[in-house]
C-alpha cells in the first residue's frame, strides 16, 4: 500500500482544511513528521486510519474527532488517496456531527457518518477520472480489507508502528503477549478446533455409552421376557453373558427364543382342548335356558288368568259410572258458563264494596243518581280553587324576596362592621411597617462590607490548610531525602568495595580463561606453567555491573527526593506568607462567625423589597376599606325600606288564601283532595253499574242449565254436576275395560299352546348347575387363551428385541474405534496426554511458532542496530506462577553476545528498549503482512522513541531505516527530536496555534 495525498478538514487539532502530499514527502524514501508536543503529529496517523477504517487507533470515540477550533458551519471531513492491489483509490469519510440548521428546534441538526469510495480510471486518449465504487459502510469495509489484506488491528500494528505498545509487548508476560498475538494472527479458529475436538470426543463417548447402555438394556429386557416360561419349565436358565461380547450375547438370546417358541406350541394345544369343552358346556346351558323359559311362560299365564278373573267382579259398577259420565259430559259447557257468571257476580260485588269503602261516610250507601250529583259538586269546587293558584305563587315570591333582603341586610351590616374595625386599627399598623422598613434599609447598606470580610477570611483559611499540609509533606520529604542519601552512600560504598575485590582477584579471573596452546592476553606466552588460582568468593563482572547499576539507581532516587523536598519548601514558604501564623482552627471559627453575620445581614436585606410592596399594598387597602364602609352603609338603609313594603303586600294575600285552603296546607293540596274524591265517586258509579249487569247474566245462565239437565235425564242440575268426571278418567275406564277383553283372549291362547303344555309336565330345569358348568369352562378357556397369547407375545417381543440387539451390536465396534481416535486427538490438542511432549495447547503452539518467526525477523534488524550485540531469544518455558498451559512457549529473553549471557528484557536501558522494540515491531510487520496478504507495505510510520538513543545508536537505527527504503518503500518518522530534523531533509512540520494547528511541508530543497 502506498499513500499519495491526504486532506483533513476540521479534524482533531486542525481547524481548517490541511493537505499532505505524500508523493512529495516520500520522494526520498524517508520523511519526518515533527512538531511540538500536542501540536497534532499523531493526528495525521489518526486521519489515515479513520479514512481507511472509519475509526482511530485505540479506544477513542469517533464523536470526539471534530476540531474544537473549527467554525460551527464547517463540516469535519477526511479524504485519502492511496494505491493498493494494483488500483488507485480515493476514500472520503465524515464522522457523525452536528451543524447549524434553521429548521431544527434547538438550531442544530445531526448528520450521520458517511463514506464514499472511488477508483481512478483513465485511458490513453483522455484524462483520468474517479469512478464510484460504493457509498455505504459495510461494502466499503469489505473493499478496503480486500485491497489491503489487513484488518484495522493489523494495520495499526504493522503500518502505524506504535513504539510504546511494543515496549510493553517486549517487557510483558506471556499472558499479555498472547492477547496481542491472538488479535493479530486471528488464531481463534485453532482454539475453536481444540474445543471442537474435545466436544467431538465427548459426543463420540456419549454415542458409545448410549449404544453400550442400549445393548445392556436390550439384554435385560430379553432376560425379563424369557424369565416367566423359564421359571415355569424344567429347563435350566442359561446365564446372561457380558454385553460387550457380541457373539455370546447373540447366541444366548437366540437360545431363549427357541425355548419361547416351544412353550408357545404347548400353549396352543391346551387352548384347543379348552375351546372344545367350553362349546359343550355352552350347548347344555342353552337347552336348560330354553326349558326354564317355557316353564316360566306357562306359570305366568296361569297367574294372569287368576288376576283377570278377580278384576271382572267390579266391571258392572264401572260400566254404570262410565255411562253417567258420558251423558254429563254433554252438559259441561252450560255448567261451566253458569260457574263463570257466578264468579263474575261475586267479583263485581266485591269491587263495588271496595269502591264504596273509599267514599266519604255521607255517600257510601247512595244510589247511582245521588253519586252523580255529588260528583258534579266536587268538579265545580275544584275550578274555584284552581283560579286562586296565581295568588298563592305571588305570596311565596314575596316571602322569597323578603328573605333575600334580610340576607343582604345582614351582609351589609357585616361589611360595615369589618370596614369600621380595619380603619380603626390602621394608624398603628402603618407606624409598625414604617419602622421595620428603616431597619431593612440599614442592613442592605452593610452587605458589601460583610461579603468582603468573608472572602478575605476564606482565602486565609485555604492558605492555612495548604500551609499545614505542606508542612507535613515537607517533614516527610526531608526524612525521605535523608534516607535516600544514606542508601546512595551505602550503594556507592558496596560498589567500590566489590570493584576493589574484583581487581584484587583479577589474576585468577584471567587465569580461568587460559587454554593450553593459546597465547596469554597479558604476557603472550602460549604456555601457562603456574596460573593464578581464582578465590572462591571472587566477584564476577556481572556482580560488579549489578552493583554499579544499584549505585546509579540509588543516586537517581536521592536526586529525585532532594528535588521534591526543595519544591515543597518553596510552596510551604508561599503558603505561610499568605496565611500567617494563626492556627487554621481559629481561622475556621472566625470564618464561620463572619459567614453567619453575612448571612443574617443578607436575609434581612432580602426582605426589603417585599416589605416595601407590603406597605404600598396596605395604603392602597386603606383607601379601598373607606370606600367599602360608605357602600355598606348605603346598602343597609335600602334593604330595610324595601323589606317593610313587601311584608305589607304578603299579609293582604295570606287572608284570601287561608279561606280557600280550608284544612289543606296549600291550594295544590286542596285541589288534590277534591280530585281524589271525584275519582272515587266515579269509580263507585262504574262498580255499581258493573254489578247490576253481572246479576242479569247470572239469572239467564241458571235458567238454561236447569232445563238442559232435565233433558239429559238428570232430575236436577246438581246431580248432573256430580256425575261429571274428567275426560282423562273416562278414557282410562274405557281403556281398562277394552284391555281386559284383549288380555282374556291372549291368556286363553297361551294356555292352549302345545310346547308350554309339554314343558309344564316336565321336571323343573336346573339352570344354576348348567351356568356353573359353563362358567368353569369359560375360566379354563380364558386361562389357556391368556397363556397362549402371552407365549405368542413373548415370541414376538423376543424376535424384535433380538433384531434390535443385532443392530446395536453391529454399531458397537465401529463406535469404539472412532471414539479412541477422537479422544486421542482431543487430548493432544488440549495437552492432557503424555503424547503431547511440549505440554502445549494447540493455539499456544501456533502462537509460539508465530512468536519464534517474529523473533527471527526482528533479530535481522536488531543486530544491525546494536552492532551485532543483542539477539532476541524465543523461550518454550512455561510461565511459572500463571495458571493454564496457554502461556507456555511465549517467553522472550535478550542475549548479550558480548558477554554470552541471557537476561530478562526488562533489564534493558531506555535506548536499548527502544531499539529492541523497533526491531520487534518491524519483524512483526513483516510476519503479519506475509500472514495476512503477502502484499508489500509501501508506507510505514514509526511513532516517537528516538529521544532515548545516543549518537551511535541513532546512527545504527537510521542505517536500518535506510535499508527499509529498498524496494520503493517509504518510511515516516513521528518525532520532535532535533537531531532527526538535521538528518532527514523531507519533513512535514505541524505548527501549534491558539486557534488550531496548521501543516507546513519542508521538502529537501526547502531546508
Amino acid at each position: 500500500m502506498y499513500l499519495h495525498h491526504l486532506t483533513v478538514q476540521a479534524f482533531g487539532p486542525f481547524a481548517r482544511t490541511e493537505d499532505v502530499d505524500f508523493d512529495a514527502l516520500t520522494s526520498s524514501g524517508l520523511f519526518l513528521l515533527r512538531g511540538d508536543t500536542g501540536a497534532g503529529k499523531t493526528s495525521i496517523l489518526d486521519a489515515v486510519c479513520f479514512a481507511l477504517y472509519g475509526n482511530v487507533p485505540g479506544i477513542r470515540p469517533t464523536h470526539r474527532l471534530r476540531s474544537d477550533h473549527a467554525p460551527t458551519d464547517t463540516r469535519t471531513r477526511v479524504v485519502l488517496e492511496f494505491s493498493a492491489a494494483g488500483r488507485r483509490l480515493k476514500i472520503t469519510r465524515t464522522p457523525r456531527q452536528t451543524y447549524p440548521s434553521s429548521r431544527a428546534k434547538n438550531g442544530f441538526a445531526t448528520a450521520e457518518a458517511t463514506v464514499q469510495l472511488h477508483k481512478r480510471t483513465g485511458t490513453a486518449d483522455g484524462p483520468a477520472t474517479w469512478d464510484p465504487v460504493c457509498a455505504n459502510h459495510q461494502d466499503t469495509a469489505k473493499e478496503i480489507e480486500a485491497a489491503l489484506g489487513l484488518s484495522k488491528e493489523q494495520f495499526c500494528q504493522v503500518v502505524l508502528l506504535p513504539q510504546g505498545d511494543f515496549a510493553k509487548f517486549l517487557r510483558a508476560d506471556a499472558k499479555d503477549r498472547a492477547v496481542l498475538l491472538r488479535r493479530l494472527f486471528d488464531t481463534g479458529h485453532f482454539q475453536e478446533l481444540q474445543v471442537w475436538l474435545t466436544n467431538r470426543s465427548k459426543t463420540m463417548k456419549k454415542d458409545l455409552d448410549e449404544v453400550a447402555t442400549a445393548v445392556q438394556q436390550l439384554s435385560e429386557r430379553i432376560d425379563q421376557e424369557a424369565a416367566p416360561f423359564l421359571q415355569q419349565g424344567d429347563t435350566d436358565q442359561p446365564a446372561r453373558p457380558d454385553a460387550q461380547h457380541s457373539a455370546d450375547a447373540l447366541s444366548w438370546a437366540q437360545h431363549l427364543l427357541t425355548l419361547a417358541q416351544s412353550a408357545h406350541l404347548t400353549a396352543l394345544a391346551d387352548e384347543k382342548r379348552s375351546d372344545q369343552a367350553h362349546q359343550q358346556a355352552k350347548d347344555e346351558h342353552q337347552r336348560a335356558t330354553e326349558l326354564e323359559n317355557r316353564q316360566r311362560q306357562h306359570n305366568h299365564a296361569l297367574a294372569r288368568r287368576a288376576a283377570l278373573d278377580d278384576k271382572a267382579a267390579d266391571h258392572p259398577r264401572l260400566r254404570d259410572q262410565l255411562d253417567k259420565g258420558r251423558r254429563a259430559e254433554l252438559l259441561r259447557p252450560l255448567l261451566d258458563g253458569l260457574e263463570r257468571t257466578t264468579l263474575a257476580l261475586q267479583k263485581a260485588r266485591t269491587a263495588e264494596g271496595e269502591a264504596r269503602t273509599l267514599l266519604p261516610a255521607a255517600h257510601r250507601h247512595d244510589e247511582i243518581a245521588q253519586l252523580r250529583v255529588a260528583l258534579e259538586q266536587h268538579h265545580a269546587e275544584r275550578g274555584r280553587v284552581e283560579g286562586l293558584l296565581p295568588e298563592e305563587q305571588r305570596h311565596a315570591q314575596l316571602g322569597t324576596q323578603i328573605a333575600e333582603l334580610d340576607t343582604k341586610e345582614q351582609q351589609a351590616q357585616t361589611d360595615l362592621d369589618e370596614a369600621t374595625h380595619w380603619l380603626t386599627a390602621w394608624p398603628a399598623l402603618e407606624a409598625e411597617h414604617t419602622g421595620r422598613l428603616e431597619g431593612m434599609v440599614k442592613a442592605a447598606d452593610q452587605v458589601p462590607q460583610r461579603e468582603q470580610a468573608v472572602q478575605a477570611l476564606d482565602a486565609q483559611v485555604e492558605a492555612a490548610r495548604r500551609r499545614d499540609t505542606l508542612a507535613t509533606r515537607l517533614a516527610s520529604a526531608t526524612e525521605t531525602e535523608t534516607q535516600r542519601e544514606a542508601e546512595a552512600l551505602q550503594a556507592k560504598k558496596d560498589w567500590l568495595d566489590l570493584r576493589e575485590r574484583r581487581l584484587d582477584g583479577m589474576a585468577g579471573e584471567l587465569a580461568a580463561e587460559l587454554t593450553e596452546g593459546t597465547p596469554c592476553s597479558v604476557c603472550g606466552s602460549p604456555t601457562h606453567p603456574a596460573p593464578a588460582q581464582r578465590p572462591a568468593d571472587q566477584p564476577s563482572r556481572e556482580d560488579e555491573n549489578n552493583a554499579r547499576t544499584a549505585h546509579e539507581q540509588a543516586e537517581a532516587a536521592h536526586t529525585r527526593a532532594s528535588r521534591a523536598r526543595s519544591d515543597l519548601a518553596t510552596q510551604h514558604a508561599q503558603a505561610l506568607g499568605a496565611a500567617g501564623p494563626t492556627p487554621a482552627d481559629e481561622l475556621e471559627l472566625q470564618l464561620q462567625a463572619a459567614r453567619k453575620a453575612h448571612q443574617a445581614t443578607c436575609d434581612e436585606a432580602a426582605k426589603l423589597p417585599s416589605a416595601q410592596e407590603e406597605l404600598a399594598r396596605l395604603r392602597s387597602e386603606c383607601d379601598t376599606r373607606a370606600q367599602q364602609h360608605q357602600e355598606a352603609k348605603d346598602r343597609l338603609t335600602e334593604c330595610q325600606m324595601r323589606s317593610k313594603a313587601l311584608a305589607q303586600q304578603q299579609h293582604t294575600i295570606a287572608g284570601a288564601l287561608e279561606t280557600a285552603r280550608g284544612t289543606a296546607a296549600t291550594l295544590g293540596d286542596r285541589m288534590t283532595e277534591l280530585t281524589r274524591t271525584a275519582e272515587r265517586l266515579a269509580s263507585a258509579i262504574d262498580a255499581a253499574q258493573t254489578t247490576a249487569a253481572a246479576a242479569d247474566r247470572h239469572r239467564d245462565a241458571t235458567t238454561v242449565a236447569d232445563q238442559a239437565a232435565r233433558d239429559a235425564g238428570f232430575p236436577t242440575r246438581e246431580e248432573a254436576a256430580a256425575a261429571l268426571q274428567s275426560p282423562a278418567l273416562l278414557q282410562q275406564w274405557s281403556q281398562e275395560l277394552e284391555q281386559w277383553d284383549k288380555d282374556d283372549a291372549v291368556v286363553t291362547d297361551i294356555l292352549k299352546t302345545p310346547d308350554l303344555l309339554e314343558a309344564s309336565i316336565q321336571p323343573p330345569a336346573d339352570l344354576q348347575a348348567a351356568a356353573d358348568a359353563l362358567l368353569q369352562a369359560e375360566g379354563r378357556m380364558k386361562t389357556t387363551a391368556g397363556t397362549s397369547q402371552q407365549a405368542r407375545d413373548r415370541v414376538t417381543a423376543l424376535t424384535g428385541l433380538i433384531a434390535d440387539l443385532e443392530a446395536r451390536l453391529s454399531d458397537l465396534e465401529p463406535l469404539q474405534a472412532r471414539h479412541a481416535l477422537a479422544d486421542r486427538l482431543a487430548c493432544i490438542a488440549s495437552a492432557t496426554t503424555t503424547a503431547n511432549t511440549r505440554s502445549m495447547e494447540l493455539e499456544a503452539y501456533v502462537l509460539a511458532a508465530r512468536l519464534e518467526e517474529i523473533a527471527d525477523a526482528a533479530n535481522i534488524r536488531l543486530q544491525a542496530m546494536t552492532s551485532e550485540r543483542y539477539l532476541l531469544l524465543h523461550s518454550d518455558e512455561k510461565d511459572a506462577g500463571r495458571r493454564g498451559r496457554l502461556k507456555a512457549g511465549l517467553g522472550l529473553r535478550i542475549l548479550d553476545t558480548w558477554t554470552g549471557t541471557e537476561r530478562e528484557t526488562s533489564t534493558l536501558s531506555g535506548g536499548e528498549t527502544f531499539t529492541a522494540s523497533l526491531a520487534l515491531a518491524l519483524g512483526l510487520a513483516d510476519v503479519v503482512t506475509q500472514e495476512a496478504s503477502g502484499r508489500p507495505l509501501g508506507t510505514l510510520f514509526i511513532d516517537e522513541g528516538f529521544g532515548t538513543l545516543d549518537d551511535q545508536n541513532l546512527q545504527d537505527v537510521m542505517d536500518v531505516l535506510d535499508q527499509l527504503r529498498a524496494g520503493n518503500r517509504a518510511v515516516g518518522i513521528v518525532s520532535h527530536v532535533a537531531e532527526l530534523g538535521r538528518r532527514i531533509p523531507s519533513q512535514l512540520n505541524v505548527v501549534k496555534h491558539r486557534n488550531g494547528s496548521t501543516l507546513r511541508p519542508l521538502i529537501s530543497a526547502d531546508l
